[in-house]
């Protein structure tokens, strides 16, 4: 336990600590019209180090913020193996933050979580990160007047300025964009690029069923880690972890949202849209009983969607200066914006180093409409 003036951070071990970190984004957050409370359940999960699959190869340390009394922020101090396998062994990590606007408060978390990190030997802390780049990633610090898409985070514009006071400083900006339907665009010449694309290769394009698609998860992996392997902070998704997402995807899989580009029997790249829940998942308010994974499971699988998520892209190497990023970005265009009830399609999230995916996607009509920052600073 450690204090700074009225502050009391204490390590979260007991089960009445384990409930107040589960419940306090909903006293913080509960009165924004555009924050979706997050499932029980799943949080319970991602943070149990017998069940979460960061803990193949990860280690953590929770700490709660008491003011007054009352829960008053938290936050996560990680480190993982495969990063510093991979990256460099200086770096360690926080995440799930929340606090109430004071600086005191995230001040002695960040104080708390940096002396836990350098008692492993580190000497850098980035975030927030919860846990992986390929989890909830970055802080929301522009496009806090929308509701985020199925699997983004929310936060309040206040946190900028409680981090940024602790000392950190810009990492990388990770981008979401949203193509809005136009029903003028020349769809005609976009179909016809994209046969060009195709059939120049000998190339083709494909919309399998979800349950097809998932018997060849190992390949989609096998792409995914191939693709984004010069992606800043990647590290390859394990088996177990992949699983665990295509656990979550498959009842919101639908064949059209779903491109394979085959070259013969393999796949060169591919695309996962799914339907964005969030709007509903909103109205849960945390808790998924049976009845509400029923409707869930039916909104997504047969009703008509509104907005879109592209969720997860992978182009294999040899084939990344062959365009078939273009031919993804087109066909989702072409198909999934032409649609009736389609209004917004999602692009996330992107970093910003990755110019030609942004450069292309904004060739069609995206534009960007929330950036989620990294920071990081020397500890």
């Amino acid at each position: 336990m450690s204090s700074v003036q009225d502050v009391i951070i204490v390590p979260v071990d007991s089960e009445r600590d384990k409930a107040d970190f589960l419940n306090l984004p909903w006293r913080i957050q509960r009165n924004d019209p555009c924050w979706v409370p997050p499932i029980l359940s799943e949080q319970k999960k991602i943070l149990d180090p017998l069940k979460g699959p960061f803990f193949e190869f990860g280690e953590a340390r929770y700490f709660l913020a008491f003011h007054q009394g009352q829960p008053a922020g938290r936050l996560s101090a990680h480190t993982s193996r495969r990063y510093e396998a991979r990256h460099d062994r200086e770096t360690g990590f926080f995440g799930f933050f929340e606090s109430v606007d004071d600086r005191r408060v995230a001040a002695s978390l960040f104080d708390a979580a940096a002396a836990w990190l350098r008692e492993k030997g580190k000497t850098r802390i980035q975030g927030p990160l919860s846990f992986t780049i390929y989890d909830e990633v970055g802080l929301l610090v522009e496009g806090f007047d929308s509701l985020p898409a199925f699997l983004q985070s929310h936060n309040p514009p206040y946190y900028q300025d409680l981090i940024t006071s602790w000392g950190f400083r810009k990492a990388i900006d990770w981008y979401a964009l949203r193509i809005t339907k136009d029903r003028n665009a020349d769809f005609a010449a976009m179909k016809r690029r994209l046969d060009q694309i195709m059939t120049g290769q000998g190339l083709v394009l494909t919309s399998p069923k979800p349950r097809d698609l998932v018997g060849r998860a190992e390949e989609v992996l096998e792409i995914f880690n191939e693709s984004w392997d010069d992606n800043w902070g990647h590290i390859p998704l394990t088996k177990r972890q992949f699983q665990d997402v295509f656990k979550e995807l498959r009842p919101l899989l639908r064949p059209e949202l779903i491109d394979l580009i085959m070259d013969g029997d393999r796949i060169a790249a591919f695309l996962i849209t799914i339907p964005d829940l969030n709007p509903s998942i909103q109205k849960l308010n945390g808790h998924l009983s049976v009845w509400s994974k029923l409707r869930l499971f039916y909104e997504a699988r047969f009703k008509p969607a509104r907005k879109l998520r592209a969720l997860l892209l992978g182009v294999r190497k040899p084939y990344q200066r062959r365009q078939l990023h273009h031919a993804l970005i087109l066909s989702y265009i072409v198909r999934v914006t032409r649609l009736p009830s389609i209004e917004l399609c999602d692009c996330s999230l992107i970093p910003e180093q990755l110019t030609f995916y942004l450069r292309t996607l904004k060739k069609y009509g995206a534009e960007r409409y929330k950036t989620f920052r990294i920071f990081e600073r020397e500890i």
